[in-house]
């Protein structure tokens, strides 16, 4: 009777490695800084998860990248059913890491991307972030006077804000 069992286990389980796989399905990414400069709307497939790409911050030096990193209280909203959620992600910014090979091209940090349930059709998804700086900062570009912009010179109590509203079809 014990070899009957181990049989039938055996062959249930080969069945089962046999058997296809539930696919994971990729989820529909949304660029926020991308949605916010395209008018604040985004449009995505229903039925599929969403991940949000948040609000990424570059500067030209490592200097001025901390210099943001310790003078910034960032969070981040979801508005979903009527019911709005925020968060603290002020300590949730990336490693700074340098644009390309060559720091000399800047520095850039990133906020970890919001990760959504799928929308059911018509459904429509508020998504933002809010950096604000609690001392002033220089947004600086290298080599400084070459570009065609910059140095920008931000007060203290300015912020950035990036949203985007996010409907499923």
């Amino acid at each position: 009777m014990k070899t009957r069992g181990l049989v039938l286990a055996l062959a249930v389980l080969a069945l089962g490695a046999i058997a296809p796989a539930a696919q994971a399905v990729d989820p529909a990414v949304v660029d926020i800084q991308e949605c916010a400069r395209n008018g604040g709307q985004a449009t995505i497939p229903a039925g599929v998860p969403v991940s949000v790409q948040n609000f990424a911050f570059v500067t030209g030096t490592q200097g001025s990248m901390q210099n943001f990193l310790h003078k910034q209280l960032t969070s981040k909203g979801v508005l979903r059913g009527g019911t709005l959620t925020i968060i603290d992600v002020t300590d949730q910014w990336s490693e700074p890491q340098p644009i390309g090979p060559n720091p000399a091209r800047g520095w850039i940090t990133r906020l970890p991307n919001t990760e959504l349930d799928a929308l059911a059709p018509g459904e429509v998804v508020q998504v933002g972030s809010l950096t604000e700086l609690t001392g002033p900062i220089e947004i600086v570009f290298p080599p400084v006077g070459v570009v065609g912009f910059g140095p920008f010179h931000v007060p203290a109590g300015d912020g950035f804000f990036q949203g985007c509203a996010i409907t499923a079809q």
